[in-house]
């Protein structure tokens, strides 16, 4: 059976954005930066996102955003077509190519999971009742997303209160009871 560490929403580190635009709430961290210039080997954060701006570039960091709250928002990223961003989609994209989110003034969230491309590989689900997920990398976290979530960690009960996340280190499977978590793993 796997390791679990609750890690609630009351815990989580405030930073200032690289760029210094934004707030990140740091959920974890490998802090080890790495040899192709990332700052980290991997970091899971969740961000308030308050109006248009640039992204911070991140020297070979890979990374996967979901939108948690906000309207209208959409992601242009090196040049590619506008990805309009949906509630709880995800979308994977290079941390290290200019990066600018358009939206209308007013309040966003997001969560991130970000990793060193050299070092690291990420994946992320949005996962609803009833669905399970096998862990199949060493480290997993869920987020409980809008509300409280209860869930089964390799057959043990965990309930998460809204944002809550749990860090599931060596897991074999998720499966969610009730509400809807996001789910990343880290390999």
């Amino acid at each position: 059976m796997g390791a679990l560490t609750p890690l609630p929403r009351a815990g989580f580190t405030a930073m200032p954005w690289t760029n210094g635009l934004g707030t990140t709430h740091e959920i974890a961290v490998d802090p080890a930066p790495g040899p192709s210039g990332a700052p980290f080997r991997w970091r899971l954060s969740m961000a308030d996102l308050s109006g248009p701006g640039p992204f911070s570039v991140l020297p070979g960091v890979d990374r996967v955003l979901v939108l948690l709250a906000g309207d209208g928002v959409v992601l242009h990223v090196d040049g590619r077509p506008p990805a309009p961003l949906g509630r709880h989609r995800a979308i994977r994209f290079p941390g290290d190519v200019p990066t600018h989110l358009e939206m209308p003034p007013g309040t966003g969230r997001d969560l991130n999971l970000m990793w060193d491309r050299e070092r690291a590989s990420g994946a992320v689900d949005v996962l609803e009742p009833g669905a399970r997920l096998a862990l199949d990398a060493p480290i997993a976290f869920a987020v409980a997303l809008g509300g409280p979530a209860a869930l089964l960690a390799d057959g043990e009960y965990v309930g998460l209160g809204p944002e809550d996340a749990l860090r599931i280190d060596a897991g074999r499977e998720l499966a969610v009871e009730s509400g809807e978590v996001y789910a990343a793993r880290i390999g």
